[in-house]
């Protein structure tokens, strides 16, 4: 889809992105529709490196989301609440390395993701993973199951100034339970900055092109999505706006 133009961009790899880690951050999130991802990157394309990795500059994800039988996190963020916590298991396809994370939002805005490398096994935890997350989230890892799986493409940038991320998500697949719906027509990008960085060409070009940043958590919608029984009328908002971008 977006081959031509992100072949013009100059490369990165692993060890490079390493210097741009981020790990406290503040986030931007941004959905557009897909037809618009063209455009963007060929505004910035002089401004940020790519990642390249085996050859190939779009990646695949693969992640699984746990929660409790109740569903706490993600009505912690349905509901708003600050000081809230994501638990997940990621595979990077490319290189077979799965991780499992930890992303805390504090009340103040601030990101904070921690991992360790993972067994890569969605069903359950094992004793490395499972004191990583008793020192990590207020649960008992006893009472997190999986509950939701998806899968997209994406292109990771960073700026020459190696003080930001830019990730772009496409070509989205979701699955709760036995059900799996697909969506590509939208994009969701995520500008990572450190604390401390004040410009962004990015950040300018979609300020330009009228895109404002909304919050937007893959796991919380792609269960909206996939599950109708689900409460979501907090969600309803962005379920609007992520209907008409991909109506357009």
């Amino acid at each position: 889809m977006y081959k031509n133009i992100i072949s013009n961009f100059e490369a990165i790899d692993l060890e490079g992105l390493d210097q741009v880690s981020l790990m406290e951050r503040t986030d931007k999130k941004f959905l557009v529709s897909a037809k618009d991802i063209k455009e963007i990157l060929e505004e910035i394309c002089e401004d940020y490196y790519i990642l390249e990795i085996n050859n190939e500059r779009m990646l695949q994800y693969s992640t699984y989301y746990y929660d409790t039988c109740d569903d706490k996190m993600y009505i912690n963020h349905h509901n708003g609440k600050l000081n809230r916590f994501k638990v997940r298991k990621r595979t990077y396809v490319e290189t077979d390395t799965s991780f499992l994370e930890i992303k805390f939002k504090s009340n103040k805005g601030k990101t904070v993701k921690k991992r360790i490398p993972s067994c890569g096994n969605e069903k359950n935890f094992n004793d490395q993973e499972i004191s990583f997350l008793k020192q990590n989230v207020p649960l008992d890892p006893n009472s997190l199951e999986p509950k939701s799986f998806n899968g997209f493409k994406r292109i990771t940038l960073t700026d020459k100034n190696l003080t930001e991320r830019c990730t772009i998500d496409f070509n989205f697949h979701f699955r709760s339970g036995d059900k799996t719906i697909k969506h590509n027509g939208f994009a969701i990008i995520e500008l990572k900055q450190d604390k401390n960085s004040k410009y962004s060409k990015l950040n300018d070009c979609l300020f330009n092109r009228r895109i404002k940043p909304t919050g937007f958590s893959k796991y919380c919608m792609g269960r909206s999505i996939v599950e109708s029984e689900l409460r979501k009328n907090g969600f309803k908002p962005k379920m609007r706006m992520l209907d008409k971008i991909i109506q357009n």
